[in-house]
């Protein structure tokens, strides 16, 4: 099986420049940057992300190695008019001939969140393969967007006169709405989270959102309380008015020994949401962390 374009035909390790490695703080200042505004590249905000876990990675490089998949894939679509023999071509390339699919191993490496191992290591979760299928099908000339299902996510295929859905973890196969809810039952254990409505489609900073979450839940396992409080502060960069992340930073915050910051966190989190569900649960781990300041002052 051959490479895919881009990536390095040997090993299919990620790019990284030849020159020193940004510093993190221009990394983080970059994707705040980026997702401050609206309509931002999901791509590069993805590639961000993984650039303060890969600081030596060439996010130019990585851009070019989609560009070149992108390329190839409207080169095959060229020729198809007719709508579901495009998305046949476009899965045959992505997932036979390149080999793209879903980790079922291990679901949880982190590594399947970062879109630059996704691309040479050929193996992600849903949301990732999900992003490197819309990257691929825009610039083959299809038309998608997002959806977020409870515990899984697909992308919905459109053209001017129908739409359908694509499961990229399952090999990019066309699934129906009765699909859609079947994989949110299984992936969540409840029916009753499926939202017809979440299948018109989700926006970017959404898809961000889910995968900066992954990175959270992840880290949150392992017990990886820096790397975890570093996805914290991308999702409130990315969704700023979620008080439930400024919450998490500050538990977050405790972990890592810095409880001023913590007791701030805590403190901001009841005054915004001070009837939330947890707000007394909260309130005592603040009492408990004052007390500790009290203590130590």
């Amino acid at each position: 099986m051959n490479p895919p374009p881009g990536s390095d035909a040997r090993h299919g390790e990620p790019r990284l420049s030849p020159t020193s490695a940004p510093p993190r703080g221009d990394i983080r200042s970059r994707f705040a940057e980026l997702v401050s505004g609206d309509g931002f590249d999901l791509l590069e905000a993805c590639l961000l992300v993984a650039a303060e876990e890969y600081p030596l990675l060439s996010i130019p490089d990585e851009i070019a190695r989609v560009d070149a998949i992108g390329a190839e894939a409207a080169g095959r679509l060229a020729g198809l008019s007719n709508f579901f023999a495009r998305l046949d071509a476009l899965r045959t390339y992505l997932f036979d001939e390149l080999g793209f699919h879903g980790d079922r191993e291990d679901h949880d490496d982190p590594k399947n969140s970062y879109l630059n191992e996704v691309l040479s290591r050929r193996r992600g979760i849903p949301v990732t393969l999900s992003i490197l299928y819309m990257e691929t099908a825009r610039r083959a000339g299809v038309e998608t967007r997002g959806v977020a299902l409870a515990g899984h996510y697909v992308v919905r295929v459109s053209d001017p006169e129908r739409s359908t859905f694509v499961d990229p973890f399952s090999g990019g196969h066309v699934i129906t709405e009765d699909d859609c809810r079947d994989l949110a039952r299984r992936a969540s254990g409840r029916v009753s989270l499926f939202r017809r409505e979440t299948l018109e489609g989700t926006t970017p900073r959404s898809t961000l959102a889910r995968l900066l979450g992954n990175l959270k839940r992840i880290h949150l396992a392992r017990e990886d309380y820096a790397r975890a409080h570093s996805a914290v502060e991308r999702l409130l960069l990315v969704s700023p008015d979620d008080h439930r992340e400024l919450r998490d930073r500050g538990f977050l915050l405790a972990h890592l020994g810095r409880t001023d910051a913590a007791v701030a966190d805590l403190e901001s989190y009841l005054f915004l949401a001070p009837r939330a569900p947890d707000a007394e649960a909260v309130r005592g781990r603040l009492a408990w962390l004052q007390r500790k300041l009290q203590r130590t002052s």
